[in-house]
């Protein structure tokens, strides 16, 4: 009886410790060991993230889509085009990217170094092959100073600049969140609509079973019943986990921007989804209150850090404690984009 029963109590703790729970965030990204950031190489890195001579005519950067002064978004409510107009899908921030386990709502690309050549390559974001790009680079002589010194003997390729841009990404970080606080023991640090709406979170609502962790995410793939634009990903496609740090601070919300408002998220659980007729989602309609949205809003409130950590400190970046939503998470954003949308 007595081997039952600590069997029985292991088994318990086993099941208790793979249960999904909520964890702090600090640190930094690591670094692969096939590329190391290095000071040099994280400037360089920056440098090329502002850098218009990636894309066709010259005409875009990185940070045209990922602004420092909006949290590395585009406070759009869907990404705008080279050719101006309106995409199928949402810019997603840069903030703790370098912990991601996959890049872009299908998982297409498994490391920073990979995604950096998708943005160039489509003809509606950057458009420019990107050893083009590379070309352009190699005949910019202060460019060909700074390779040398951070990639000595090594010749100019856009796998090169990828490393430098995917070093810099990895020092794009956000944390010191009032979650992180409570978490770690300032029980203070959360007011009381946050902990019942954290209270909810991790139970009646079920978020914490795809959103826990460190970022909030389970980095698997998921059909909720989002409803598709034209165009955009057949109904049923399974999309990525976002991880909900900072997510107050966002202009929209799911793979395609179609929602504006957290409190529009909530009520879309809440009914189990939008899906199509016959196509099943993974979640289930919920009861509740209008006390239960706030609080569940309040806590989402609590994910905001206060802390941007770049080694280089970009403009904009180094603190966002005060950084307001880029349009404000609860309110149409009054963009090109949001304007346009189909009604």
């Amino acid at each position: 009886m007595r081997w039952m029963w600590l069997t029985v109590l292991v088994v318990s703790i086993a099941a208790a410790e793979d249960r999904p729970r909520l964890e702090p965030l600090a640190g930094s990204p690591a670094h692969p060991a096939g590329n190391l950031g290095t000071v040099e190489k994280i400037k360089l890195g920056e440098m090329l993230f502002f850098e218009t001579l990636l894309s066709g005519g010259n005409r875009r950067s990185c940070s045209t889509c990922h602004k420092p002064a909006m949290l590395f978004m585009d406070g759009l409510s869907r990404a705008w085009g080279l050719h101006d107009m309106e995409l199928r899908r949402k810019t997603p921030g840069l903030l703790n990217v370098g912990w991601q386990r996959s890049l872009f709502s299908d998982g297409r690309a498994k490391t920073l170094e990979e995604q950096a050549s998708k943005p160039l390559e489509n003809h509606l974001e950057m458009d420019i092959d990107p050893e083009e790009a590379a070309e352009k680079i190699r005949r910019d002589p202060a460019y060909a100073q700074l390779f040398e010194k951070v990639f000595p003997g090594e010749a100019i390729t856009f796998d090169l600049i990828a490393k430098a841009i995917a070093a810099y990404e990895r020092t794009l970080v956000s944390y010191d969140s009032d979650l992180d606080r409570y978490l770690l023991g300032d029980e203070t640090a959360l007011k009381p609509e946050a902990v019942r709406g954290m209270k909810l979170f991790e139970g009646k609502a079920g978020c914490i079973r795809c959103h826990h962790g460190p970022l909030l995410t389970d980095h698997q793939f998921h059909y909720t019943g989002v409803p598709e634009i034209s165009g955009g990903t057949p109904d049923g496609t399974k999309h990525k986990t976002q991880s909900l740090r900072d997510a107050y601070r966002r202009s929209s919300y799911m793979h395609n921007g179609h929602f504006l408002k957290l409190r529009h998220v909530i009520e879309h659980y809440e009914r189990g989804g939008s899906a199509p007729a016959g196509i099943p989602t993974e979640i289930e309609p919920l009861e509740l209150s209008e006390e239960d949205k706030s609080d569940l809003v309040a806590f989402l409130l609590a994910l905001n850090g206060r802390t941007t950590t770049t080694t280089t400190d970009p403009p904009g970046s180094s603190d966002i404690s005060n950084a307001p939503p880029p349009k404000t998470a609860e309110g149409p954003a009054q963009d090109p984009a949001y304007l346009k949308r189909p009604r």
